[in-house]
């Protein structure tokens, strides 16, 4: 597959499942497209989308002074909330110039003061056109699965770090790189239009290989195991729907959409099977 193929599949996913996301996943509110994280903190499905990005934000410790990049940004959920909490400055990227547009239009009505910078472009993580040494934090919420080549993108990531810059990663992560071909893991990942994932192993090691220090990694599996199930049930609810659909001869679920539904049930089962672990990645340049 070309690499326009792969991006272009990547952005035709997030436009056939917008709605489906609104319907699921607290999208119109949190704007969150990511699994939430649920402790001691958290009392309703909502808080937990918004609960990762607090862990998120402790674990980078980012501050009001930095410049943050979010890598992946979708519809600007993480980028405004980290404005809006922290007042930082951040700038947002996605391959997809449909979610720049939302997360523009999301951002005119936010709550971010007028003096923090906040924007969002159109550009690939993996190679953008910023200057090195440039920003102070690079966040990637559940959305550096999607990279090309996951090294890469950890060198860019280092490449336009200041020093002392962090780079902040909670994503899926295969326990073994071979559990890329196990039939669950693949069915999944194609529903969701991910190549592959990277280990633990491999992800901290591309990271020490690129000159980051300090790096931690963390299976933060438990705590997003109420998303991996809140997901699961979604798989059954929505095929009621599509045979309801089929009875009434409404519009027919695409392809796609078919994929999308079914990988719900393929993430829950891969992570009872223990094939893959939800991580949070730290590390300093």
């Amino acid at each position: 597959m070309s690499l326009s193929t792969y991006h272009k599949n990547i952005v035709d996913y997030y436009a056939a499942t917008e709605n489906a996301y609104k319907d699921s996943w607290d999208l119109d509110n949190s704007l969150a497209i990511h699994y939430g994280y649920w402790d001691e903190n958290v009392r309703t499905f909502p808080q937990s989308l918004l609960r990762m990005n607090e862990v998120m934000i402790e674990a980078a410790n980012i501050r009001s002074s930095d410049k943050v990049l979010d890598a992946g940004c979708g519809i600007g959920g993480s980028a405004i909330f980290l404005a809006e909490k922290i007042g930082c400055n951040v700038t947002g990227i996605s391959l997809s110039e449909r979610q720049v547009e939302k997360a523009r239009e999301l951002l005119k009505v936010s709550k971010v003061e007028v003096e923090v910078k906040v924007e969002f472009e159109v550009m690939d993580y993996s190679s953008t056109s910023f200057d090195d040494a440039s920003v102070d934090v690079v966040w990637g919420c559940e959305s550096i699965c999607y990279a090309d080549n996951k090294e890469q993108f950890v060198q860019e990531a280092y490449r336009l770090l200041k020093p002392g810059g962090r780079l902040v990663v909670a994503d899926g992560f295969v326990t073994k790189f071979e559990n890329n071909d196990h039939p669950t893991i693949r069915n999944w990942l194609d529903g969701w239009q991910v190549n592959y994932l990277e280990s633990p192993e491999r992800f901290v090691q591309f990271m020490k290989s690129a000159g980051f220090k300090d790096v931690s990694y963390r299976d933060i599996s438990r705590y997003t195991a109420h998303s991996s199930r809140r997901l699961y049930k979604y798989f059954f609810l929505a095929n009621l729907y599509l045979l309801w659909k089929t009875i009434t001869f409404s519009n027919k679920a695409t392809e796609m959409q078919k994929k999308n539904i079914a990988a719900c049930k393929h993430q829950y089962s891969g992570m009872k099977k223990g094939l893959w672990q939800y991580g949070l990645v730290v590390g300093t340049k």
